[in-house]
């Protein structure tokens, strides 16, 4: 009977949370500056039927293999709808991770402890927001996890070598994603600590153990193989520089000499994991002596978790490059360390006071905000006018709802704070994203173009922003993305001057002295500050430069 009861609660667990996670889409764009780019990549492949080598506005993108693209792109054939589309990726496999996480704890200890996971995770920060985000975090976090699961099926359940070729195979798959998916392997440094029970020292069993390399390699080449194949085929020097682009730059070259995101050595420590991880971050001092009790007892279903997230954080640390969104694959194994002792934990009163005084402090900070900004304070009304964008009654209602909140549950502190996150990311899904979307689409700003901007004008893009081709209504040119400043500058000066009925929108960052405010078209937008529109009729030409820059060799759709 008890089972029966902790199957239902895990179904009702798993519809909640998808639920959560799918709350809000289709009624938001991608939003920059992750997002866009892997929704207009998808859009291209799928225009074009040029799938293989993701393109942006027709120019190469040489950072990631297109895998995710490749996922969107399914999703956007079946749909037709990009604004879903491009967000289903992120959402399906979060759910399947942490269907894995829950299976995974269930086989190691019990299936209320499967619950206690799953619960766990579902109430994370961290996993709901990439959860429902369309960037590479989530779908890389999935392959991760697959490799965790294998290893831990094969390590504590096992001897199961298939589980364990497949977690190989699925690290592979991870690297293809976005180059960390081999994070699982790391796991294994927890062999130094505790061997499995089952473990036999002998030649043949060695050789099974480093043919997993095998596996991951297959997986790579799954894509790296024919990539280079029509590299080869076709050496044109975009191809190629995608090439040693992809193979170098942006997996060696990112790690050891990262040139962006540069952050402390104790950023993920002290910065990403106390507010990304929350609640779980809360339990670590109460985790503390647990913990070392499996050392001493060798628990391996807690020391190879713990293994993993020791050495993931301290591989990420060592880069200067570094981003929150790189400690969420190791999320699923943290929440494994914490089911097992959540029943005791979360009967201590101080962290019963911490998850409190998280939503208090939330809610008091959301009224306070919010209240403000619908009574007209000066230092916070102003970003209405200047963002076109009211979210304040949605934070007062936030905020007072959490008040209501504590005062029904301040007794039950975990029930309160799951309450109050159940009611943030369903009103963020459903009424505050949409709202805040006004701001960061450019959709809106294109609708007030078009009333400036004849619909037979040609429009030109100086300092090219993926999420402005996105929405674009006319017949378009830019002018490269990582091209000089300078000669996007002359390229788009040619561009205009060539021709009429041509228009030009240029980010303020480029402006130059035939460029500038006092001549460019005004339109009904906030964009209009970093976005000035300019025609030929208008330029002040003797202070515009037509230098040799050959602007038709630039991208137009």
């Amino acid at each position: 009977m008890i089972e029966k009861n902790i199957q239902k609660y895990t179904f009702w667990l798993f519809v909640v949370t998808a639920i959560v996670i799918l709350a809000g889409i289709g009624l938001r764009d991608p939003w920059p500056p992750d997002e866009p780019r892997f929704a207009l990549m998808a859009k291209e492949m799928w225009d074009t039927g040029n799938w293989f080598f993701p393109h942006r506005g027709g120019e190469i993108y040489p950072d990631k293999p297109p895998m995710v693209m490749w996922m969107i792109l399914l999703f956007y054939g079946l749909i037709g709808n990009l604004k879903i589309a491009f967000l289903l990726p992120s959402a399906i496999l979060s759910l399947l991770t942490m269907w894995m996480t829950v299976d995974i704890a269930k086989r190691l200890w019990n299936p209320k402890i499967g619950l206690y996971a799953g619960f766990l995770l579902a109430i994370t920060l961290h996993f709901i927001l990439q959860a429902k985000s369309g960037q590479l975090d989530a779908p890389v976090a999935f392959w991760v996890m697959l490799g965790s699961y294998g290893l831990l099926r094969h390590l504590i359940l096992g001897p199961a070598w298939k589980w364990y070729y497949l977690a190989f195979f699925a690290m592979g798959m991870g690297i293809i994603t976005k180059g960390v998916g081999f994070l699982p392997v790391l796991m294994l440094f927890g062999l130094i600590i505790v061997s499995p029970k089952w473990h036999d020292k002998d030649n043949k069993q060695l050789l099974k153990w480093f043919a997993g390399i095998f596996f991951l390699l297959l997986a790579v080449c799954l894509w790296l193989i024919p990539m280079l194949i029509q590299v080869d085929n076709n050496p044109t020097p975009d191809v190629l520089a995608y090439r040693d682009n992809i193979l170098l730059k942006q997996t060696v070259n990112r790690y050891a000499k990262s040139w962006a995101h540069l952050q402390p050595f104790y950023y993920y420590v002290l910065e990403v994991i106390p507010l990304f991880w929350l609640p779980l971050s809360l339990f670590i001092p109460w985790l503390i002596k647990p913990v070392k009790q499996a050392f001493k007892n060798k628990d391996a279903r807690i020391l190879y978790p713990l293994t993993m997230v020791v050495f993931v954080i301290f591989f990420f640390s060592l880069s200067k490059g570094k981003r929150a969104e790189y400690m969420l694959p190791i999320l699923p194994m943290f929440v494994l360390m914490i089911a097992p002792y959540f029943e005791q934990l979360i009967q201590k009163k101080g962290l019963q006071r911490l998850l409190l005084a998280v939503v208090i402090v939330l809610s008091v900070l959301f009224s306070l905000i919010g209240f403000a900004g619908v009574f007209e304070f000066e230092k916070i009304s102003h970003l209405t006018a200047k963002y076109f964008v009211n979210p304040w009654y949605w934070m007062a209602s936030l905020g007072v709802f959490g008040l209501i909140v504590v005062a029904i549950f301040r007794k039950q502190a975990m029930k309160l704070y799951t309450i109050f996150m159940l009611g943030l990311w369903l009103s963020y899904g459903l009424w505050a994203a949409p709202m805040v979307d006004k701001a960061m689409s450019t959709q809106p700003m294109m609708v007030a173009l078009a009333k400036v901007i004849p619909k037979d004008a040609e429009l030109g893009l100086v300092g090219m922003r993926e999420k402005l081709l996105l929405h674009t209504q006319w017949k378009t040119t830019h002018f490269g993305h990582h091209i000089p400043k300078a000669e996007q500058q002359q390229a788009g000066i040619n561009w205009i001057l060539d021709k009429p009925n041509r228009y030009l929108l240029v980010n303020s960052q480029y402006l130059n002295a035939c460029f500038n405010e006092e001549i460019s078209i005004d339109y009904d937008s906030f964009h209009k500050n970093k976005w000035l529109i300019f025609n030929s009729q208008d330029l002040d030409r003797s202070s515009c430069k037509t230098d040799d820059v050959n602007y038709a060799s630039f991208s137009t759709q």
